[in-house]
This record gives C-alpha cells, sequence and structure tokens, in this order.
C-alpha cells in the first residue's frame, strides 16, 4: 500500500485515488522553479522520491540521502536537499507533500550539514595569502628599491626633514620634541668628523649629521632618514669609549644613506601600509602617514641591508685611515651589557645578532693607519655637545 493511500475495506481498485502531490524544485543550475509531482517508489537500493518535471523528466532522490534544510525562508515553508552535496532544493508548503517526505526514511527529518570548506576554497584562499605575500615582500621592496634610485634630490631632502622633525617627537618623553644639541665647540667637532669619515663619498646633497638631547629617556641609537640625515643620541656618543667608535657608527649610517637605504625603506613601508590599509577597509588613509613614517624611523633595515652597511663602513673607514675594529668593539660591548638580541636598544635589535658582527667587523686586530677620529680636546667638546 503506498504511503499516502487511505485505510480503508474493500479491494484496492475499489478505494480512492490518493490525491498528487506538488513541491517546486530548483535544480541549482538555473534560476527556474519548476513545479513537480512527488511519487514514491521501492528501488532494489531502498525507498526513492521520484520527482516528475514538467517537461516529463524524472529525478530520483534516494530517500536515505534527503534532509531538511536548517534555515527556512518563512512559516510553513519547509525546503530538503541531498546530504551527497549539490544545490538541488525541494521546497514545499503542503503538509502532505513535507510528511510523505519525511516518512519515506527518519533521517530526512535530520538538518542538511552546511557546506564544507572544499579543496577549492582551500586553494583559492592560499593562493591569495600568497599571492598578498608576494606582493608585500617581493615586489613592494623591488619597485622600492628603483624609485629610491631615481627620486628627486630636493624632494627627497624634504622629506627627510619631515621624518627628522617627527623623529624629536616620536622618542620624547613628555614636554615637547627633543632638543638639537647646539654648543658650538661640540658641533665643530661633529663637523670635523663627518668630513673625515665622508671623504670621498659623492651625495647629490649635504650631509647633515645632529645630535639630540636625549638625557630624560636615553635612547642609545643613531640613524639615518632620507635626504643625508644622520641622527646620534646624546647618549650614544656618552656611551662610546673612544671618538673612533661613533666614527664607525657613523661611518655605518652612511652606509645607508649611500645605497638609498632610508628611502626605500620608506617607500617600502608606505606601500604596505596602503594595501593593508585596504585589506582592512581603511580606504581612507587614516593613520596612514603617521604611521609610515614611524616605520621609517625606527631603522629597521633589512639584513641584508645591515649586513651591507657594515661592509661599506668597514670599507670606508680604512679608505680614511680609521680602524673598523672600533664597530666591532663597540657592538662588543653592547653584547656583554645588554645581551645578543633580547634587551639592546631599539636600534640594535632589529639588526643581525651582535656576534656576527663583531666577526665580521675584526673586534681585536687591526692596526690603526691614521690619526684619531678627534683629538683628545675634540672628543670632549663632542661629549659635552648637549650642555
Amino acid at each position: 500500500m503506498s504511503i499516502w493511500e487511505k485505510a480503508g475495506g474493500g479491494a484496492p481498485a475499489e478505494r480512492s485515488a490518493p490525491a498528487p502531490l506538488f513541491a517546486d524544485y530548483f535544480d541549482g543550475e538555473r534560476a527556474l522553479r519548476q513545479r513537480v509531482s512527488l511519487i514514491h517508489e521501492d528501488g532494489v537500493r531502498g525507498r526513492v522520491l521520484r520527482l516528475n518535471l514538467p517537461d516529463g523528466g524524472v529525478v530520483r532522490w534516494p530517500a536515505r540521502r534527503v534532509r531538511r534544510l536548517a534555515d527556512q525562508v518563512g512559516a510553513g515553508t519547509t525546503t530538503f536537499g541531498l546530504s551527497t552535496g549539490g544545490e538541488a532544493r525541494l521546497v514545499t508548503t503542503d503538509k502532505a507533500a513535507k510528511d510523505l517526505v519525511l516518512a519515506l526514511d527518519p533521517k530526512a527529518a535530520g538538518r542538511l550539514p552546511g557546506p564544507a570548506l572544499g579543496r577549492r576554497a582551500l586553494v583559492v584562499s592560499g593562493a591569495g595569502v600568497a599571492c598578498i605575500a608576494a606582493l608585500i615582500f617581493v615586489l613592494l621592496p623591488a619597485l622600492a628599491g628603483v624609485l629610491a634610485g631615481h627620486m628627486d634630490p630636493e624632494a627627497e631632502q624634504a622629506m627627510g626633514d619631515i621624518h627628522y622633525d617627527q623623529t624629536r617627537t616620536m622618542f620624547a618623553s613628555f614636554g615637547g620634541p627633543l632638543q638639537e644639541c647646539r654648543n658650538p665647540a661640540g658641533q665643530a667637532a661633529l663637523d670635523d668628523m663627518t668630513e673625515r669619515v665622508a671623504e670621498g663619498v659623492d651625495l647629490p646633497y649635504d650631509l647633515v649629521v645632529r645630535v639630540l638631547d636625549d638625557s630624560r629617556n636615553p635612547a642609545l641609537n643613531a640613524y639615518a632618514v632620507a635626504g643625508g640625515r644622520i641622527t646620534f643620541f646624546h647618549s650614544m656618543i656618552l656611551a662610546a669609549e673612544s671618538p673612533d667608535e661613533i666614527a664607525a657608527v657613523l661611518a655605518h649610517e652612511l652606509g645607508h644613506v649611500v645605497y638609498d637605504d632610508p628611502v626605500r625603506h620608506m617607500l617600502q613601508s608606505a606601500a604596505a601600509m596602503a594595501v593593508l590599509s585596504v585589506l582592512i577597509g581603511d580606504v581612507t588613509g587614516g593613520g596612514l602617514i603617521g604611521g609610515t613614517a614611524g616605520a621609517a624611523l625606527q631603522s629597521s633595515y633589512s639584513r641584508t641591508a645591515e649586513v651591507r652597511a657594515d661592509a661599506f663602513a668597514r670599507d670606508q673607514l680604512t679608505a680614511v685611515g680609521l680602524p673598523p675594529s672600533a664597530l666591532g668593539r663597540m657592538f662588543e660591548r653592547f653584547r656583554d651589557r645588554y645581551g645578543d638580541t633580547e634587551g639592546l636598544v631599539a636600534h640594535f635589535s632589529t639588526h643581525p645578532q651582535l656576534a656576527d658582527r663583531i666577526a665580521a667587523a675584526g673586534a681585536r686586530g687591526d692596526p690603526v693607519s691614521g690619526a684619531p677620529a678627534l683629538s683628545d680636546r675634540a672628543w670632549q667638546d663632542l661629549r659635552a655637545i648637549c650642555d
């Protein structure tokens, strides 16, 4: 006896014909609703829900695979699908049709599971992440390197002036920006050292070296920004044991200037932050300028850039008759005082491990081939530049 046949006496031929049951069928491929009649069949593999299409076609759903959708659009509407996947749906508002489907198999009352995260979604997501990573870490650095080599010197100087002023505010603890140290004798000593260290170096702008008074919050740092600006914090000069050590740090920062590292780093940071702003929805650019300047001023250059600047410092110091080992001696003392990578000041914590740099700089050994970077008197004047 069919599920929808009414119970009653008499021979089957004498019983009333069952009322047809209908539902709306969507094949999942077209935005087309088809009115289908529902028939129950007993197949060799179990019960089957047969859908008779308007064009005469037939769709058969194994009853054991039919499941109810959890999210229903309106009251009184029931939607069924197949647990085997696919987007085909059967929608009915007829209680008898719903009862027919549910009576075929108890599992039909269970909810149809949501679509699993398939291999295609994983591949697409992985490809998207890989493309973004390649853009930020490969393409943008390469493009920044090309642009840095073709930037107008006047524009680079203007950029450096802005970043220098932002630095003075960024490193200040309170009470306004850090003040420049203006002691005439100290500045004269610094100018003499700069002239000697930069001898033979050809730049499209004048090299400007300044000292900032960080006595309230010592930073023990030195850095370069665009436009040939190199800045020392006074605490760095006080921490040095000889003028040759400051000359070695100056030569290292000069290497960054020669290789356009500040400009390259700034352009790369700006481009990366622009991409990330779009990804997170901050298309207005809010915080982009300040964040870019902050990143550009931290001197967190790549490991390759730091090693290259060290190599430039060794060659340049040797050329002007100053000991390259001074850089290694300073690094060695900093390592003993602050550790190799942890606990060190921000400038050096982003650099390659100090042990490697000490070995490369030749901390013990090279003979001094010329006069010290400054006389004893000039060295004392430099140390007192903030007095």
